[in-house]
């Protein structure tokens, strides 16, 4: 038989345990909310992300990590698009 290093082992478990805590955390973190997170870029002005709604407060209060004063403003993505395109309104930048 084989013998498996301790290292490789050590690997593997920290694997297995990493992923048992993000299912953990994708459950507890309950409802997703699509945002437009807006960025300074002119090339891509928003990128588009899932967050908490415990989260969702903080793109709005600017305490979200990430958030320049050239950064345009985040928008929640309306249901009916789907992506962030034309920004807020939908229409041209």
């Amino acid at each position: 038989m084989r013998r498996i290093s301790r290292a490789k082992l050590t690997v593997v478990a920290f694997g297995f345990a990493g992923a048992a805590l993000t299912v953990a955390a994708q459950a507890s973190d309950g409802a997703k909310v699509r945002l437009c997170h807006g960025t300074a870029s002119a090339s891509n002005p928003y990128v588009l992300i899932d967050v908490s709604e415990s989260a969702l407060a903080g793109h709005f209060d600017g305490t979200a990590p990430g958030h320049g004063r050239k950064n345009n403003p985040d928008f929640v993505l309306a249901a009916d698009r789907a992506d962030c395109s034309g920004g807020p309104g939908g229409g041209g930048f």
